[in-house]
C-alpha cells in the first residue's frame, strides 16, 4: 500500500486520532498534508480540528484544491469554517463552488452564528401554493434527500402560507391543490432569534421541526430538533467525575504517543532504504 493510500486508509478509519496529529504540525506541513489527500478525505478531517486551525489552513491551500475541499463538506460545517476566514477567502471560494451549494451556504452566513438562521438547514423542501398534490409528489420523488415529514408551502413572494405532513399528502387526490391541505404555520423562528430563546422555545413540545423565516416572513429553513439538541449537547458537556476524566486523558496521552511514534517508524520504513531491504 502506497503511502498516500494508507494515510487515507488511516483517515477514513481513524479520524479522530489523525486529526490530532494533523494540530500537532504547523500549518505548512498540515496545509501539504491535506492537499495530497483526496478532497472528500480532507473534507472529513476539517471539521475535527481547532475552529481556528482548520479556518487558516483552508485560506492557504492551493486555489483549485480548497473549493473541492469545502464543496465535500456538509453545508453547516462549510459555513463555519467560512465564517473565520478573510472576506476575500469567502469570495473566492464561494465564487468557486456550485451555485446551489454557495447559495445554502451563503443563507447561513448572512445570520449570526448564534441565531437561528445561522444554524438552519437551508435546503428545506418547500412547494408553492398554487401546486397540486400530484406536483408535490413528483418534487419529492425528483429530491428525495430533502424528503422529511413536514412539507412548507410559499406563495409567490416565497413568504411562508403553511405546512402539511406526509400522511395528509398520501391522503389526497392527485388533482386535489396544496391549498386544500394547507395548513396555516401558526409556529416559527425568526432567523435573527438567539439561540437561547430557540432552545427554550415551547413549540419543540408538540413539533419535531420548525420553519425559520426572515423579517419579511419570507422562509428561509428550517430547525429540526434533532439539530437543536446536539447544538445544546455541544454547549453543555454531560460532566463526569473529574479524577475519571484526568485518568481517561492521561492514558489517551499514553496511546497517542505511541501512536505517533508508530507512524513515524512507518514513515521511517517507507523512505529508508535499508528498512526496505533495498542496497544503499
Amino acid at each position: 500500500m502506497s503511502a498516500a493510500a494508507l494515510v487515507v486508509h488511516y483517515a477514513t478509519t481513524y479520524p479522530d486520532e489523525l486529526a490530532r496529529h494533523l494540530e500537532r504540525l504547523d500549518r505548512g506541513s498540515a496545509v501539504t498534508v491535506l492537499e495530497a489527500l483526496p478532497p472528500e478525505t480532507a473534507a472529513e478531517l476539517l471539521p475535527r480540528l481547532a475552529p481556528g486551525h482548520a479556518a487558516r489552513i483552508i485560506a492557504e491551500l492551493a486555489a483549485e484544491v480548497a473549493p473541492a475541499v469545502a464543496a465535500a463538506m456538509p453545508v453547516d460545517a462549510a459555513a463555519a469554517l467560512l465564517r473565520r476566514v478573510p472576506p476575500d477567502v469567502v469570495s473566492r471560494l464561494m465564487s468557486a463552488l456550485p451555485a446551489g451549494q454557495a447559495a445554502s451556504i451563503g443563507a447561513l452566513l448572512a445570520h449570526g452564528p448564534a441565531t437561528a438562521g445561522g444554524v438552519m438547514d437551508p435546503d428545506a423542501f418547500t412547494v408553492p401554493l398554487a401546486a397540486t398534490a400530484a406536483d408535490v409528489r413528483a418534487l419529492l420523488e425528483s429530491s428525495p434527500s430533502h424528503l422529511y415529514y413536514y412539507v412548507y408551502v410559499v406563495d409567490e413572494g416565497q413568504r411562508l402560507a403553511g405546512v402539511f405532513d406526509l400522511a395528509e399528502l398520501m391522503q389526497a387526490d392527485a388533482g386535489d391543490p396544496v391549498a386544500s391541505i394547507v395548513k396555516p404555520a401558526v409556529t416559527w423562528l425568526s432567523a435573527d432569534a438567539p439561540l437561547e430563546s430557540v432552545f427554550a422555545h415551547p413549540g419543540w413540545r408538540w413539533l419535531d421541526a420548525m420553519p425559520v423565516v426572515d423579517h419579511q416572513r419570507r422562509f428561509v429553513g428550517v430547525l429540526r430538533h434533532r439539530h437543536m439538541r446536539q447544538l445544546r449537547e455541544q454547549e453543555q458537556p454531560a460532566r463526569g467525575d473529574e479524577r475519571a476524566v484526568r485518568t481517561v486523558m492521561a492514558l489517551g496521552e499514553i496511546y497517542w504517543l505511541g501512536l505517533c511514534g508508530l507512524l513515524q517508524g512507518i514513515g521511517a520504513s517507507a523512505t529508508d532504504p535499508a528498512a526496505r531491504g533495498e542496497a544503499s
